[in-house]
């Protein structure tokens, strides 16, 4: 029974320290700053997408990979993944260079759903979860915004 107790008294110990390493959410902030086509077939578009990290906390963070996913008005545009390591310094921000696919059927709800809002804002949000070096777990981003159009 003693033993029964101490490895629950562990686990929960071991838990509570895991919980601590994970990073706060808004330590870092994830914008779109591009988005270029770089391949374009009948049923799957491959874009380049800048995204510009800010780390906003104070010390210094390495992504070692990681994946987002980018919806516009509401509708899934395409998802994305990365190997690429950018260290970022303490307050300051950097931009890594992602690739991101998305479907024929994705991008065309997507052009329909600007049709439908010509002369508005588009509404984007892009969302995702870096691995960090030396951390477990990495860490998670979210973050939404709009972008006004001309009237038309």
């Amino acid at each position: 029974m003693t033993f029964r107790c101490a490895g629950l008294a562990f686990s929960l110990l071991l838990l509570s320290a895991c919980a601590g390493l994970e990073r706060q959410p808004d330590l870092i902030r994830v914008t779109v700053s591009d988005i270029q086509v770089v391949e374009s077939t009948l049923f799957e578009q491959l874009y380049q997408v800048g995204l510009r990290i800010q780390n906003r906390g104070e010390k210094a963070i390495t992504i070692t990979g990681g994946s987002f996913d980018l919806a516009i008005n509401g509708k899934d545009l395409g998802s994305g993944v990365t190997d690429q390591t950018v260290t970022i310094p303490a307050y300051s921000d950097a931009r890594a260079d992602v690739r991101m696919v998305s479907t024929a059927f994705g991008m065309m709800r997507v052009i329909l759903s600007m049709q439908e809002r010509s002369g508005q804002s588009i509404e984007y949000e892009i969302s995702g979860r870096f691995s960090v070096e030396g951390g477990f777990g990495g860490v998670s981003f979210s973050e939404a915004g709009e972008i006004s159009l001309p009237g038309g």
